[in-house]
């Protein structure tokens, strides 16, 4: 009786070892570990941009000027027949921008995004829509 005993006490620890290993094993089971987030810094697109856009009477070449910081930004574009025009509720989210220009009295929607120093988008001004392209100056 003592050895059957202490086979069924040997036994259950077995056993008992078994489930503590388990659980050990599928706590980490898909080998996964505590992440630490990782702050993305976010896009800055001050400085100049060279830019064009394409119109039906050819193209219109300039410089889009962006200034400020954090989230809050001011552009103006300088262009080669309306002379400077301030973009007003200038936005950028994330890489996309958007604005909207004065041209004599005519609102323009600005609108476009970022890929590191190349930028792209539109010019909307009524039903007409003008495609826009820029490069970054270097400093």
């Amino acid at each position: 009786m003592i050895k059957y005993s202490r086979l069924l006490m040997f036994s259950a620890s077995l056993v008992l070892l078994s489930m503590i290993a388990g659980c050990s094993a599928s706590s980490n089971a898909g080998g996964t570990t505590a992440k630490v987030a990782k702050k993305v810094k976010a896009y800055d697109p001050t400085g100049s941009w060279d830019y064009t856009v394409s119109t039906p009477d050819g193209e219109s070449y300039g410089l889009m000027m962006i200034t400020g910081g954090n989230g809050i930004f001011e552009a103006s574009l300088e262009t080669d027949q309306f002379g400077t025009l301030p973009v007003s509720s200038f936005s950028v989210v994330g890489t996309g921008f958007s604005g909207v220009l004065d041209v004599m009295g005519t609102f323009a929607d600005l609108s476009g995004n970022f890929d590191g120093e190349m930028m792209s988008g539109a010019v909307a001004l009524g039903p007409e829509v003008y495609s826009l392209q820029g490069t970054r100056r270097s400093n």
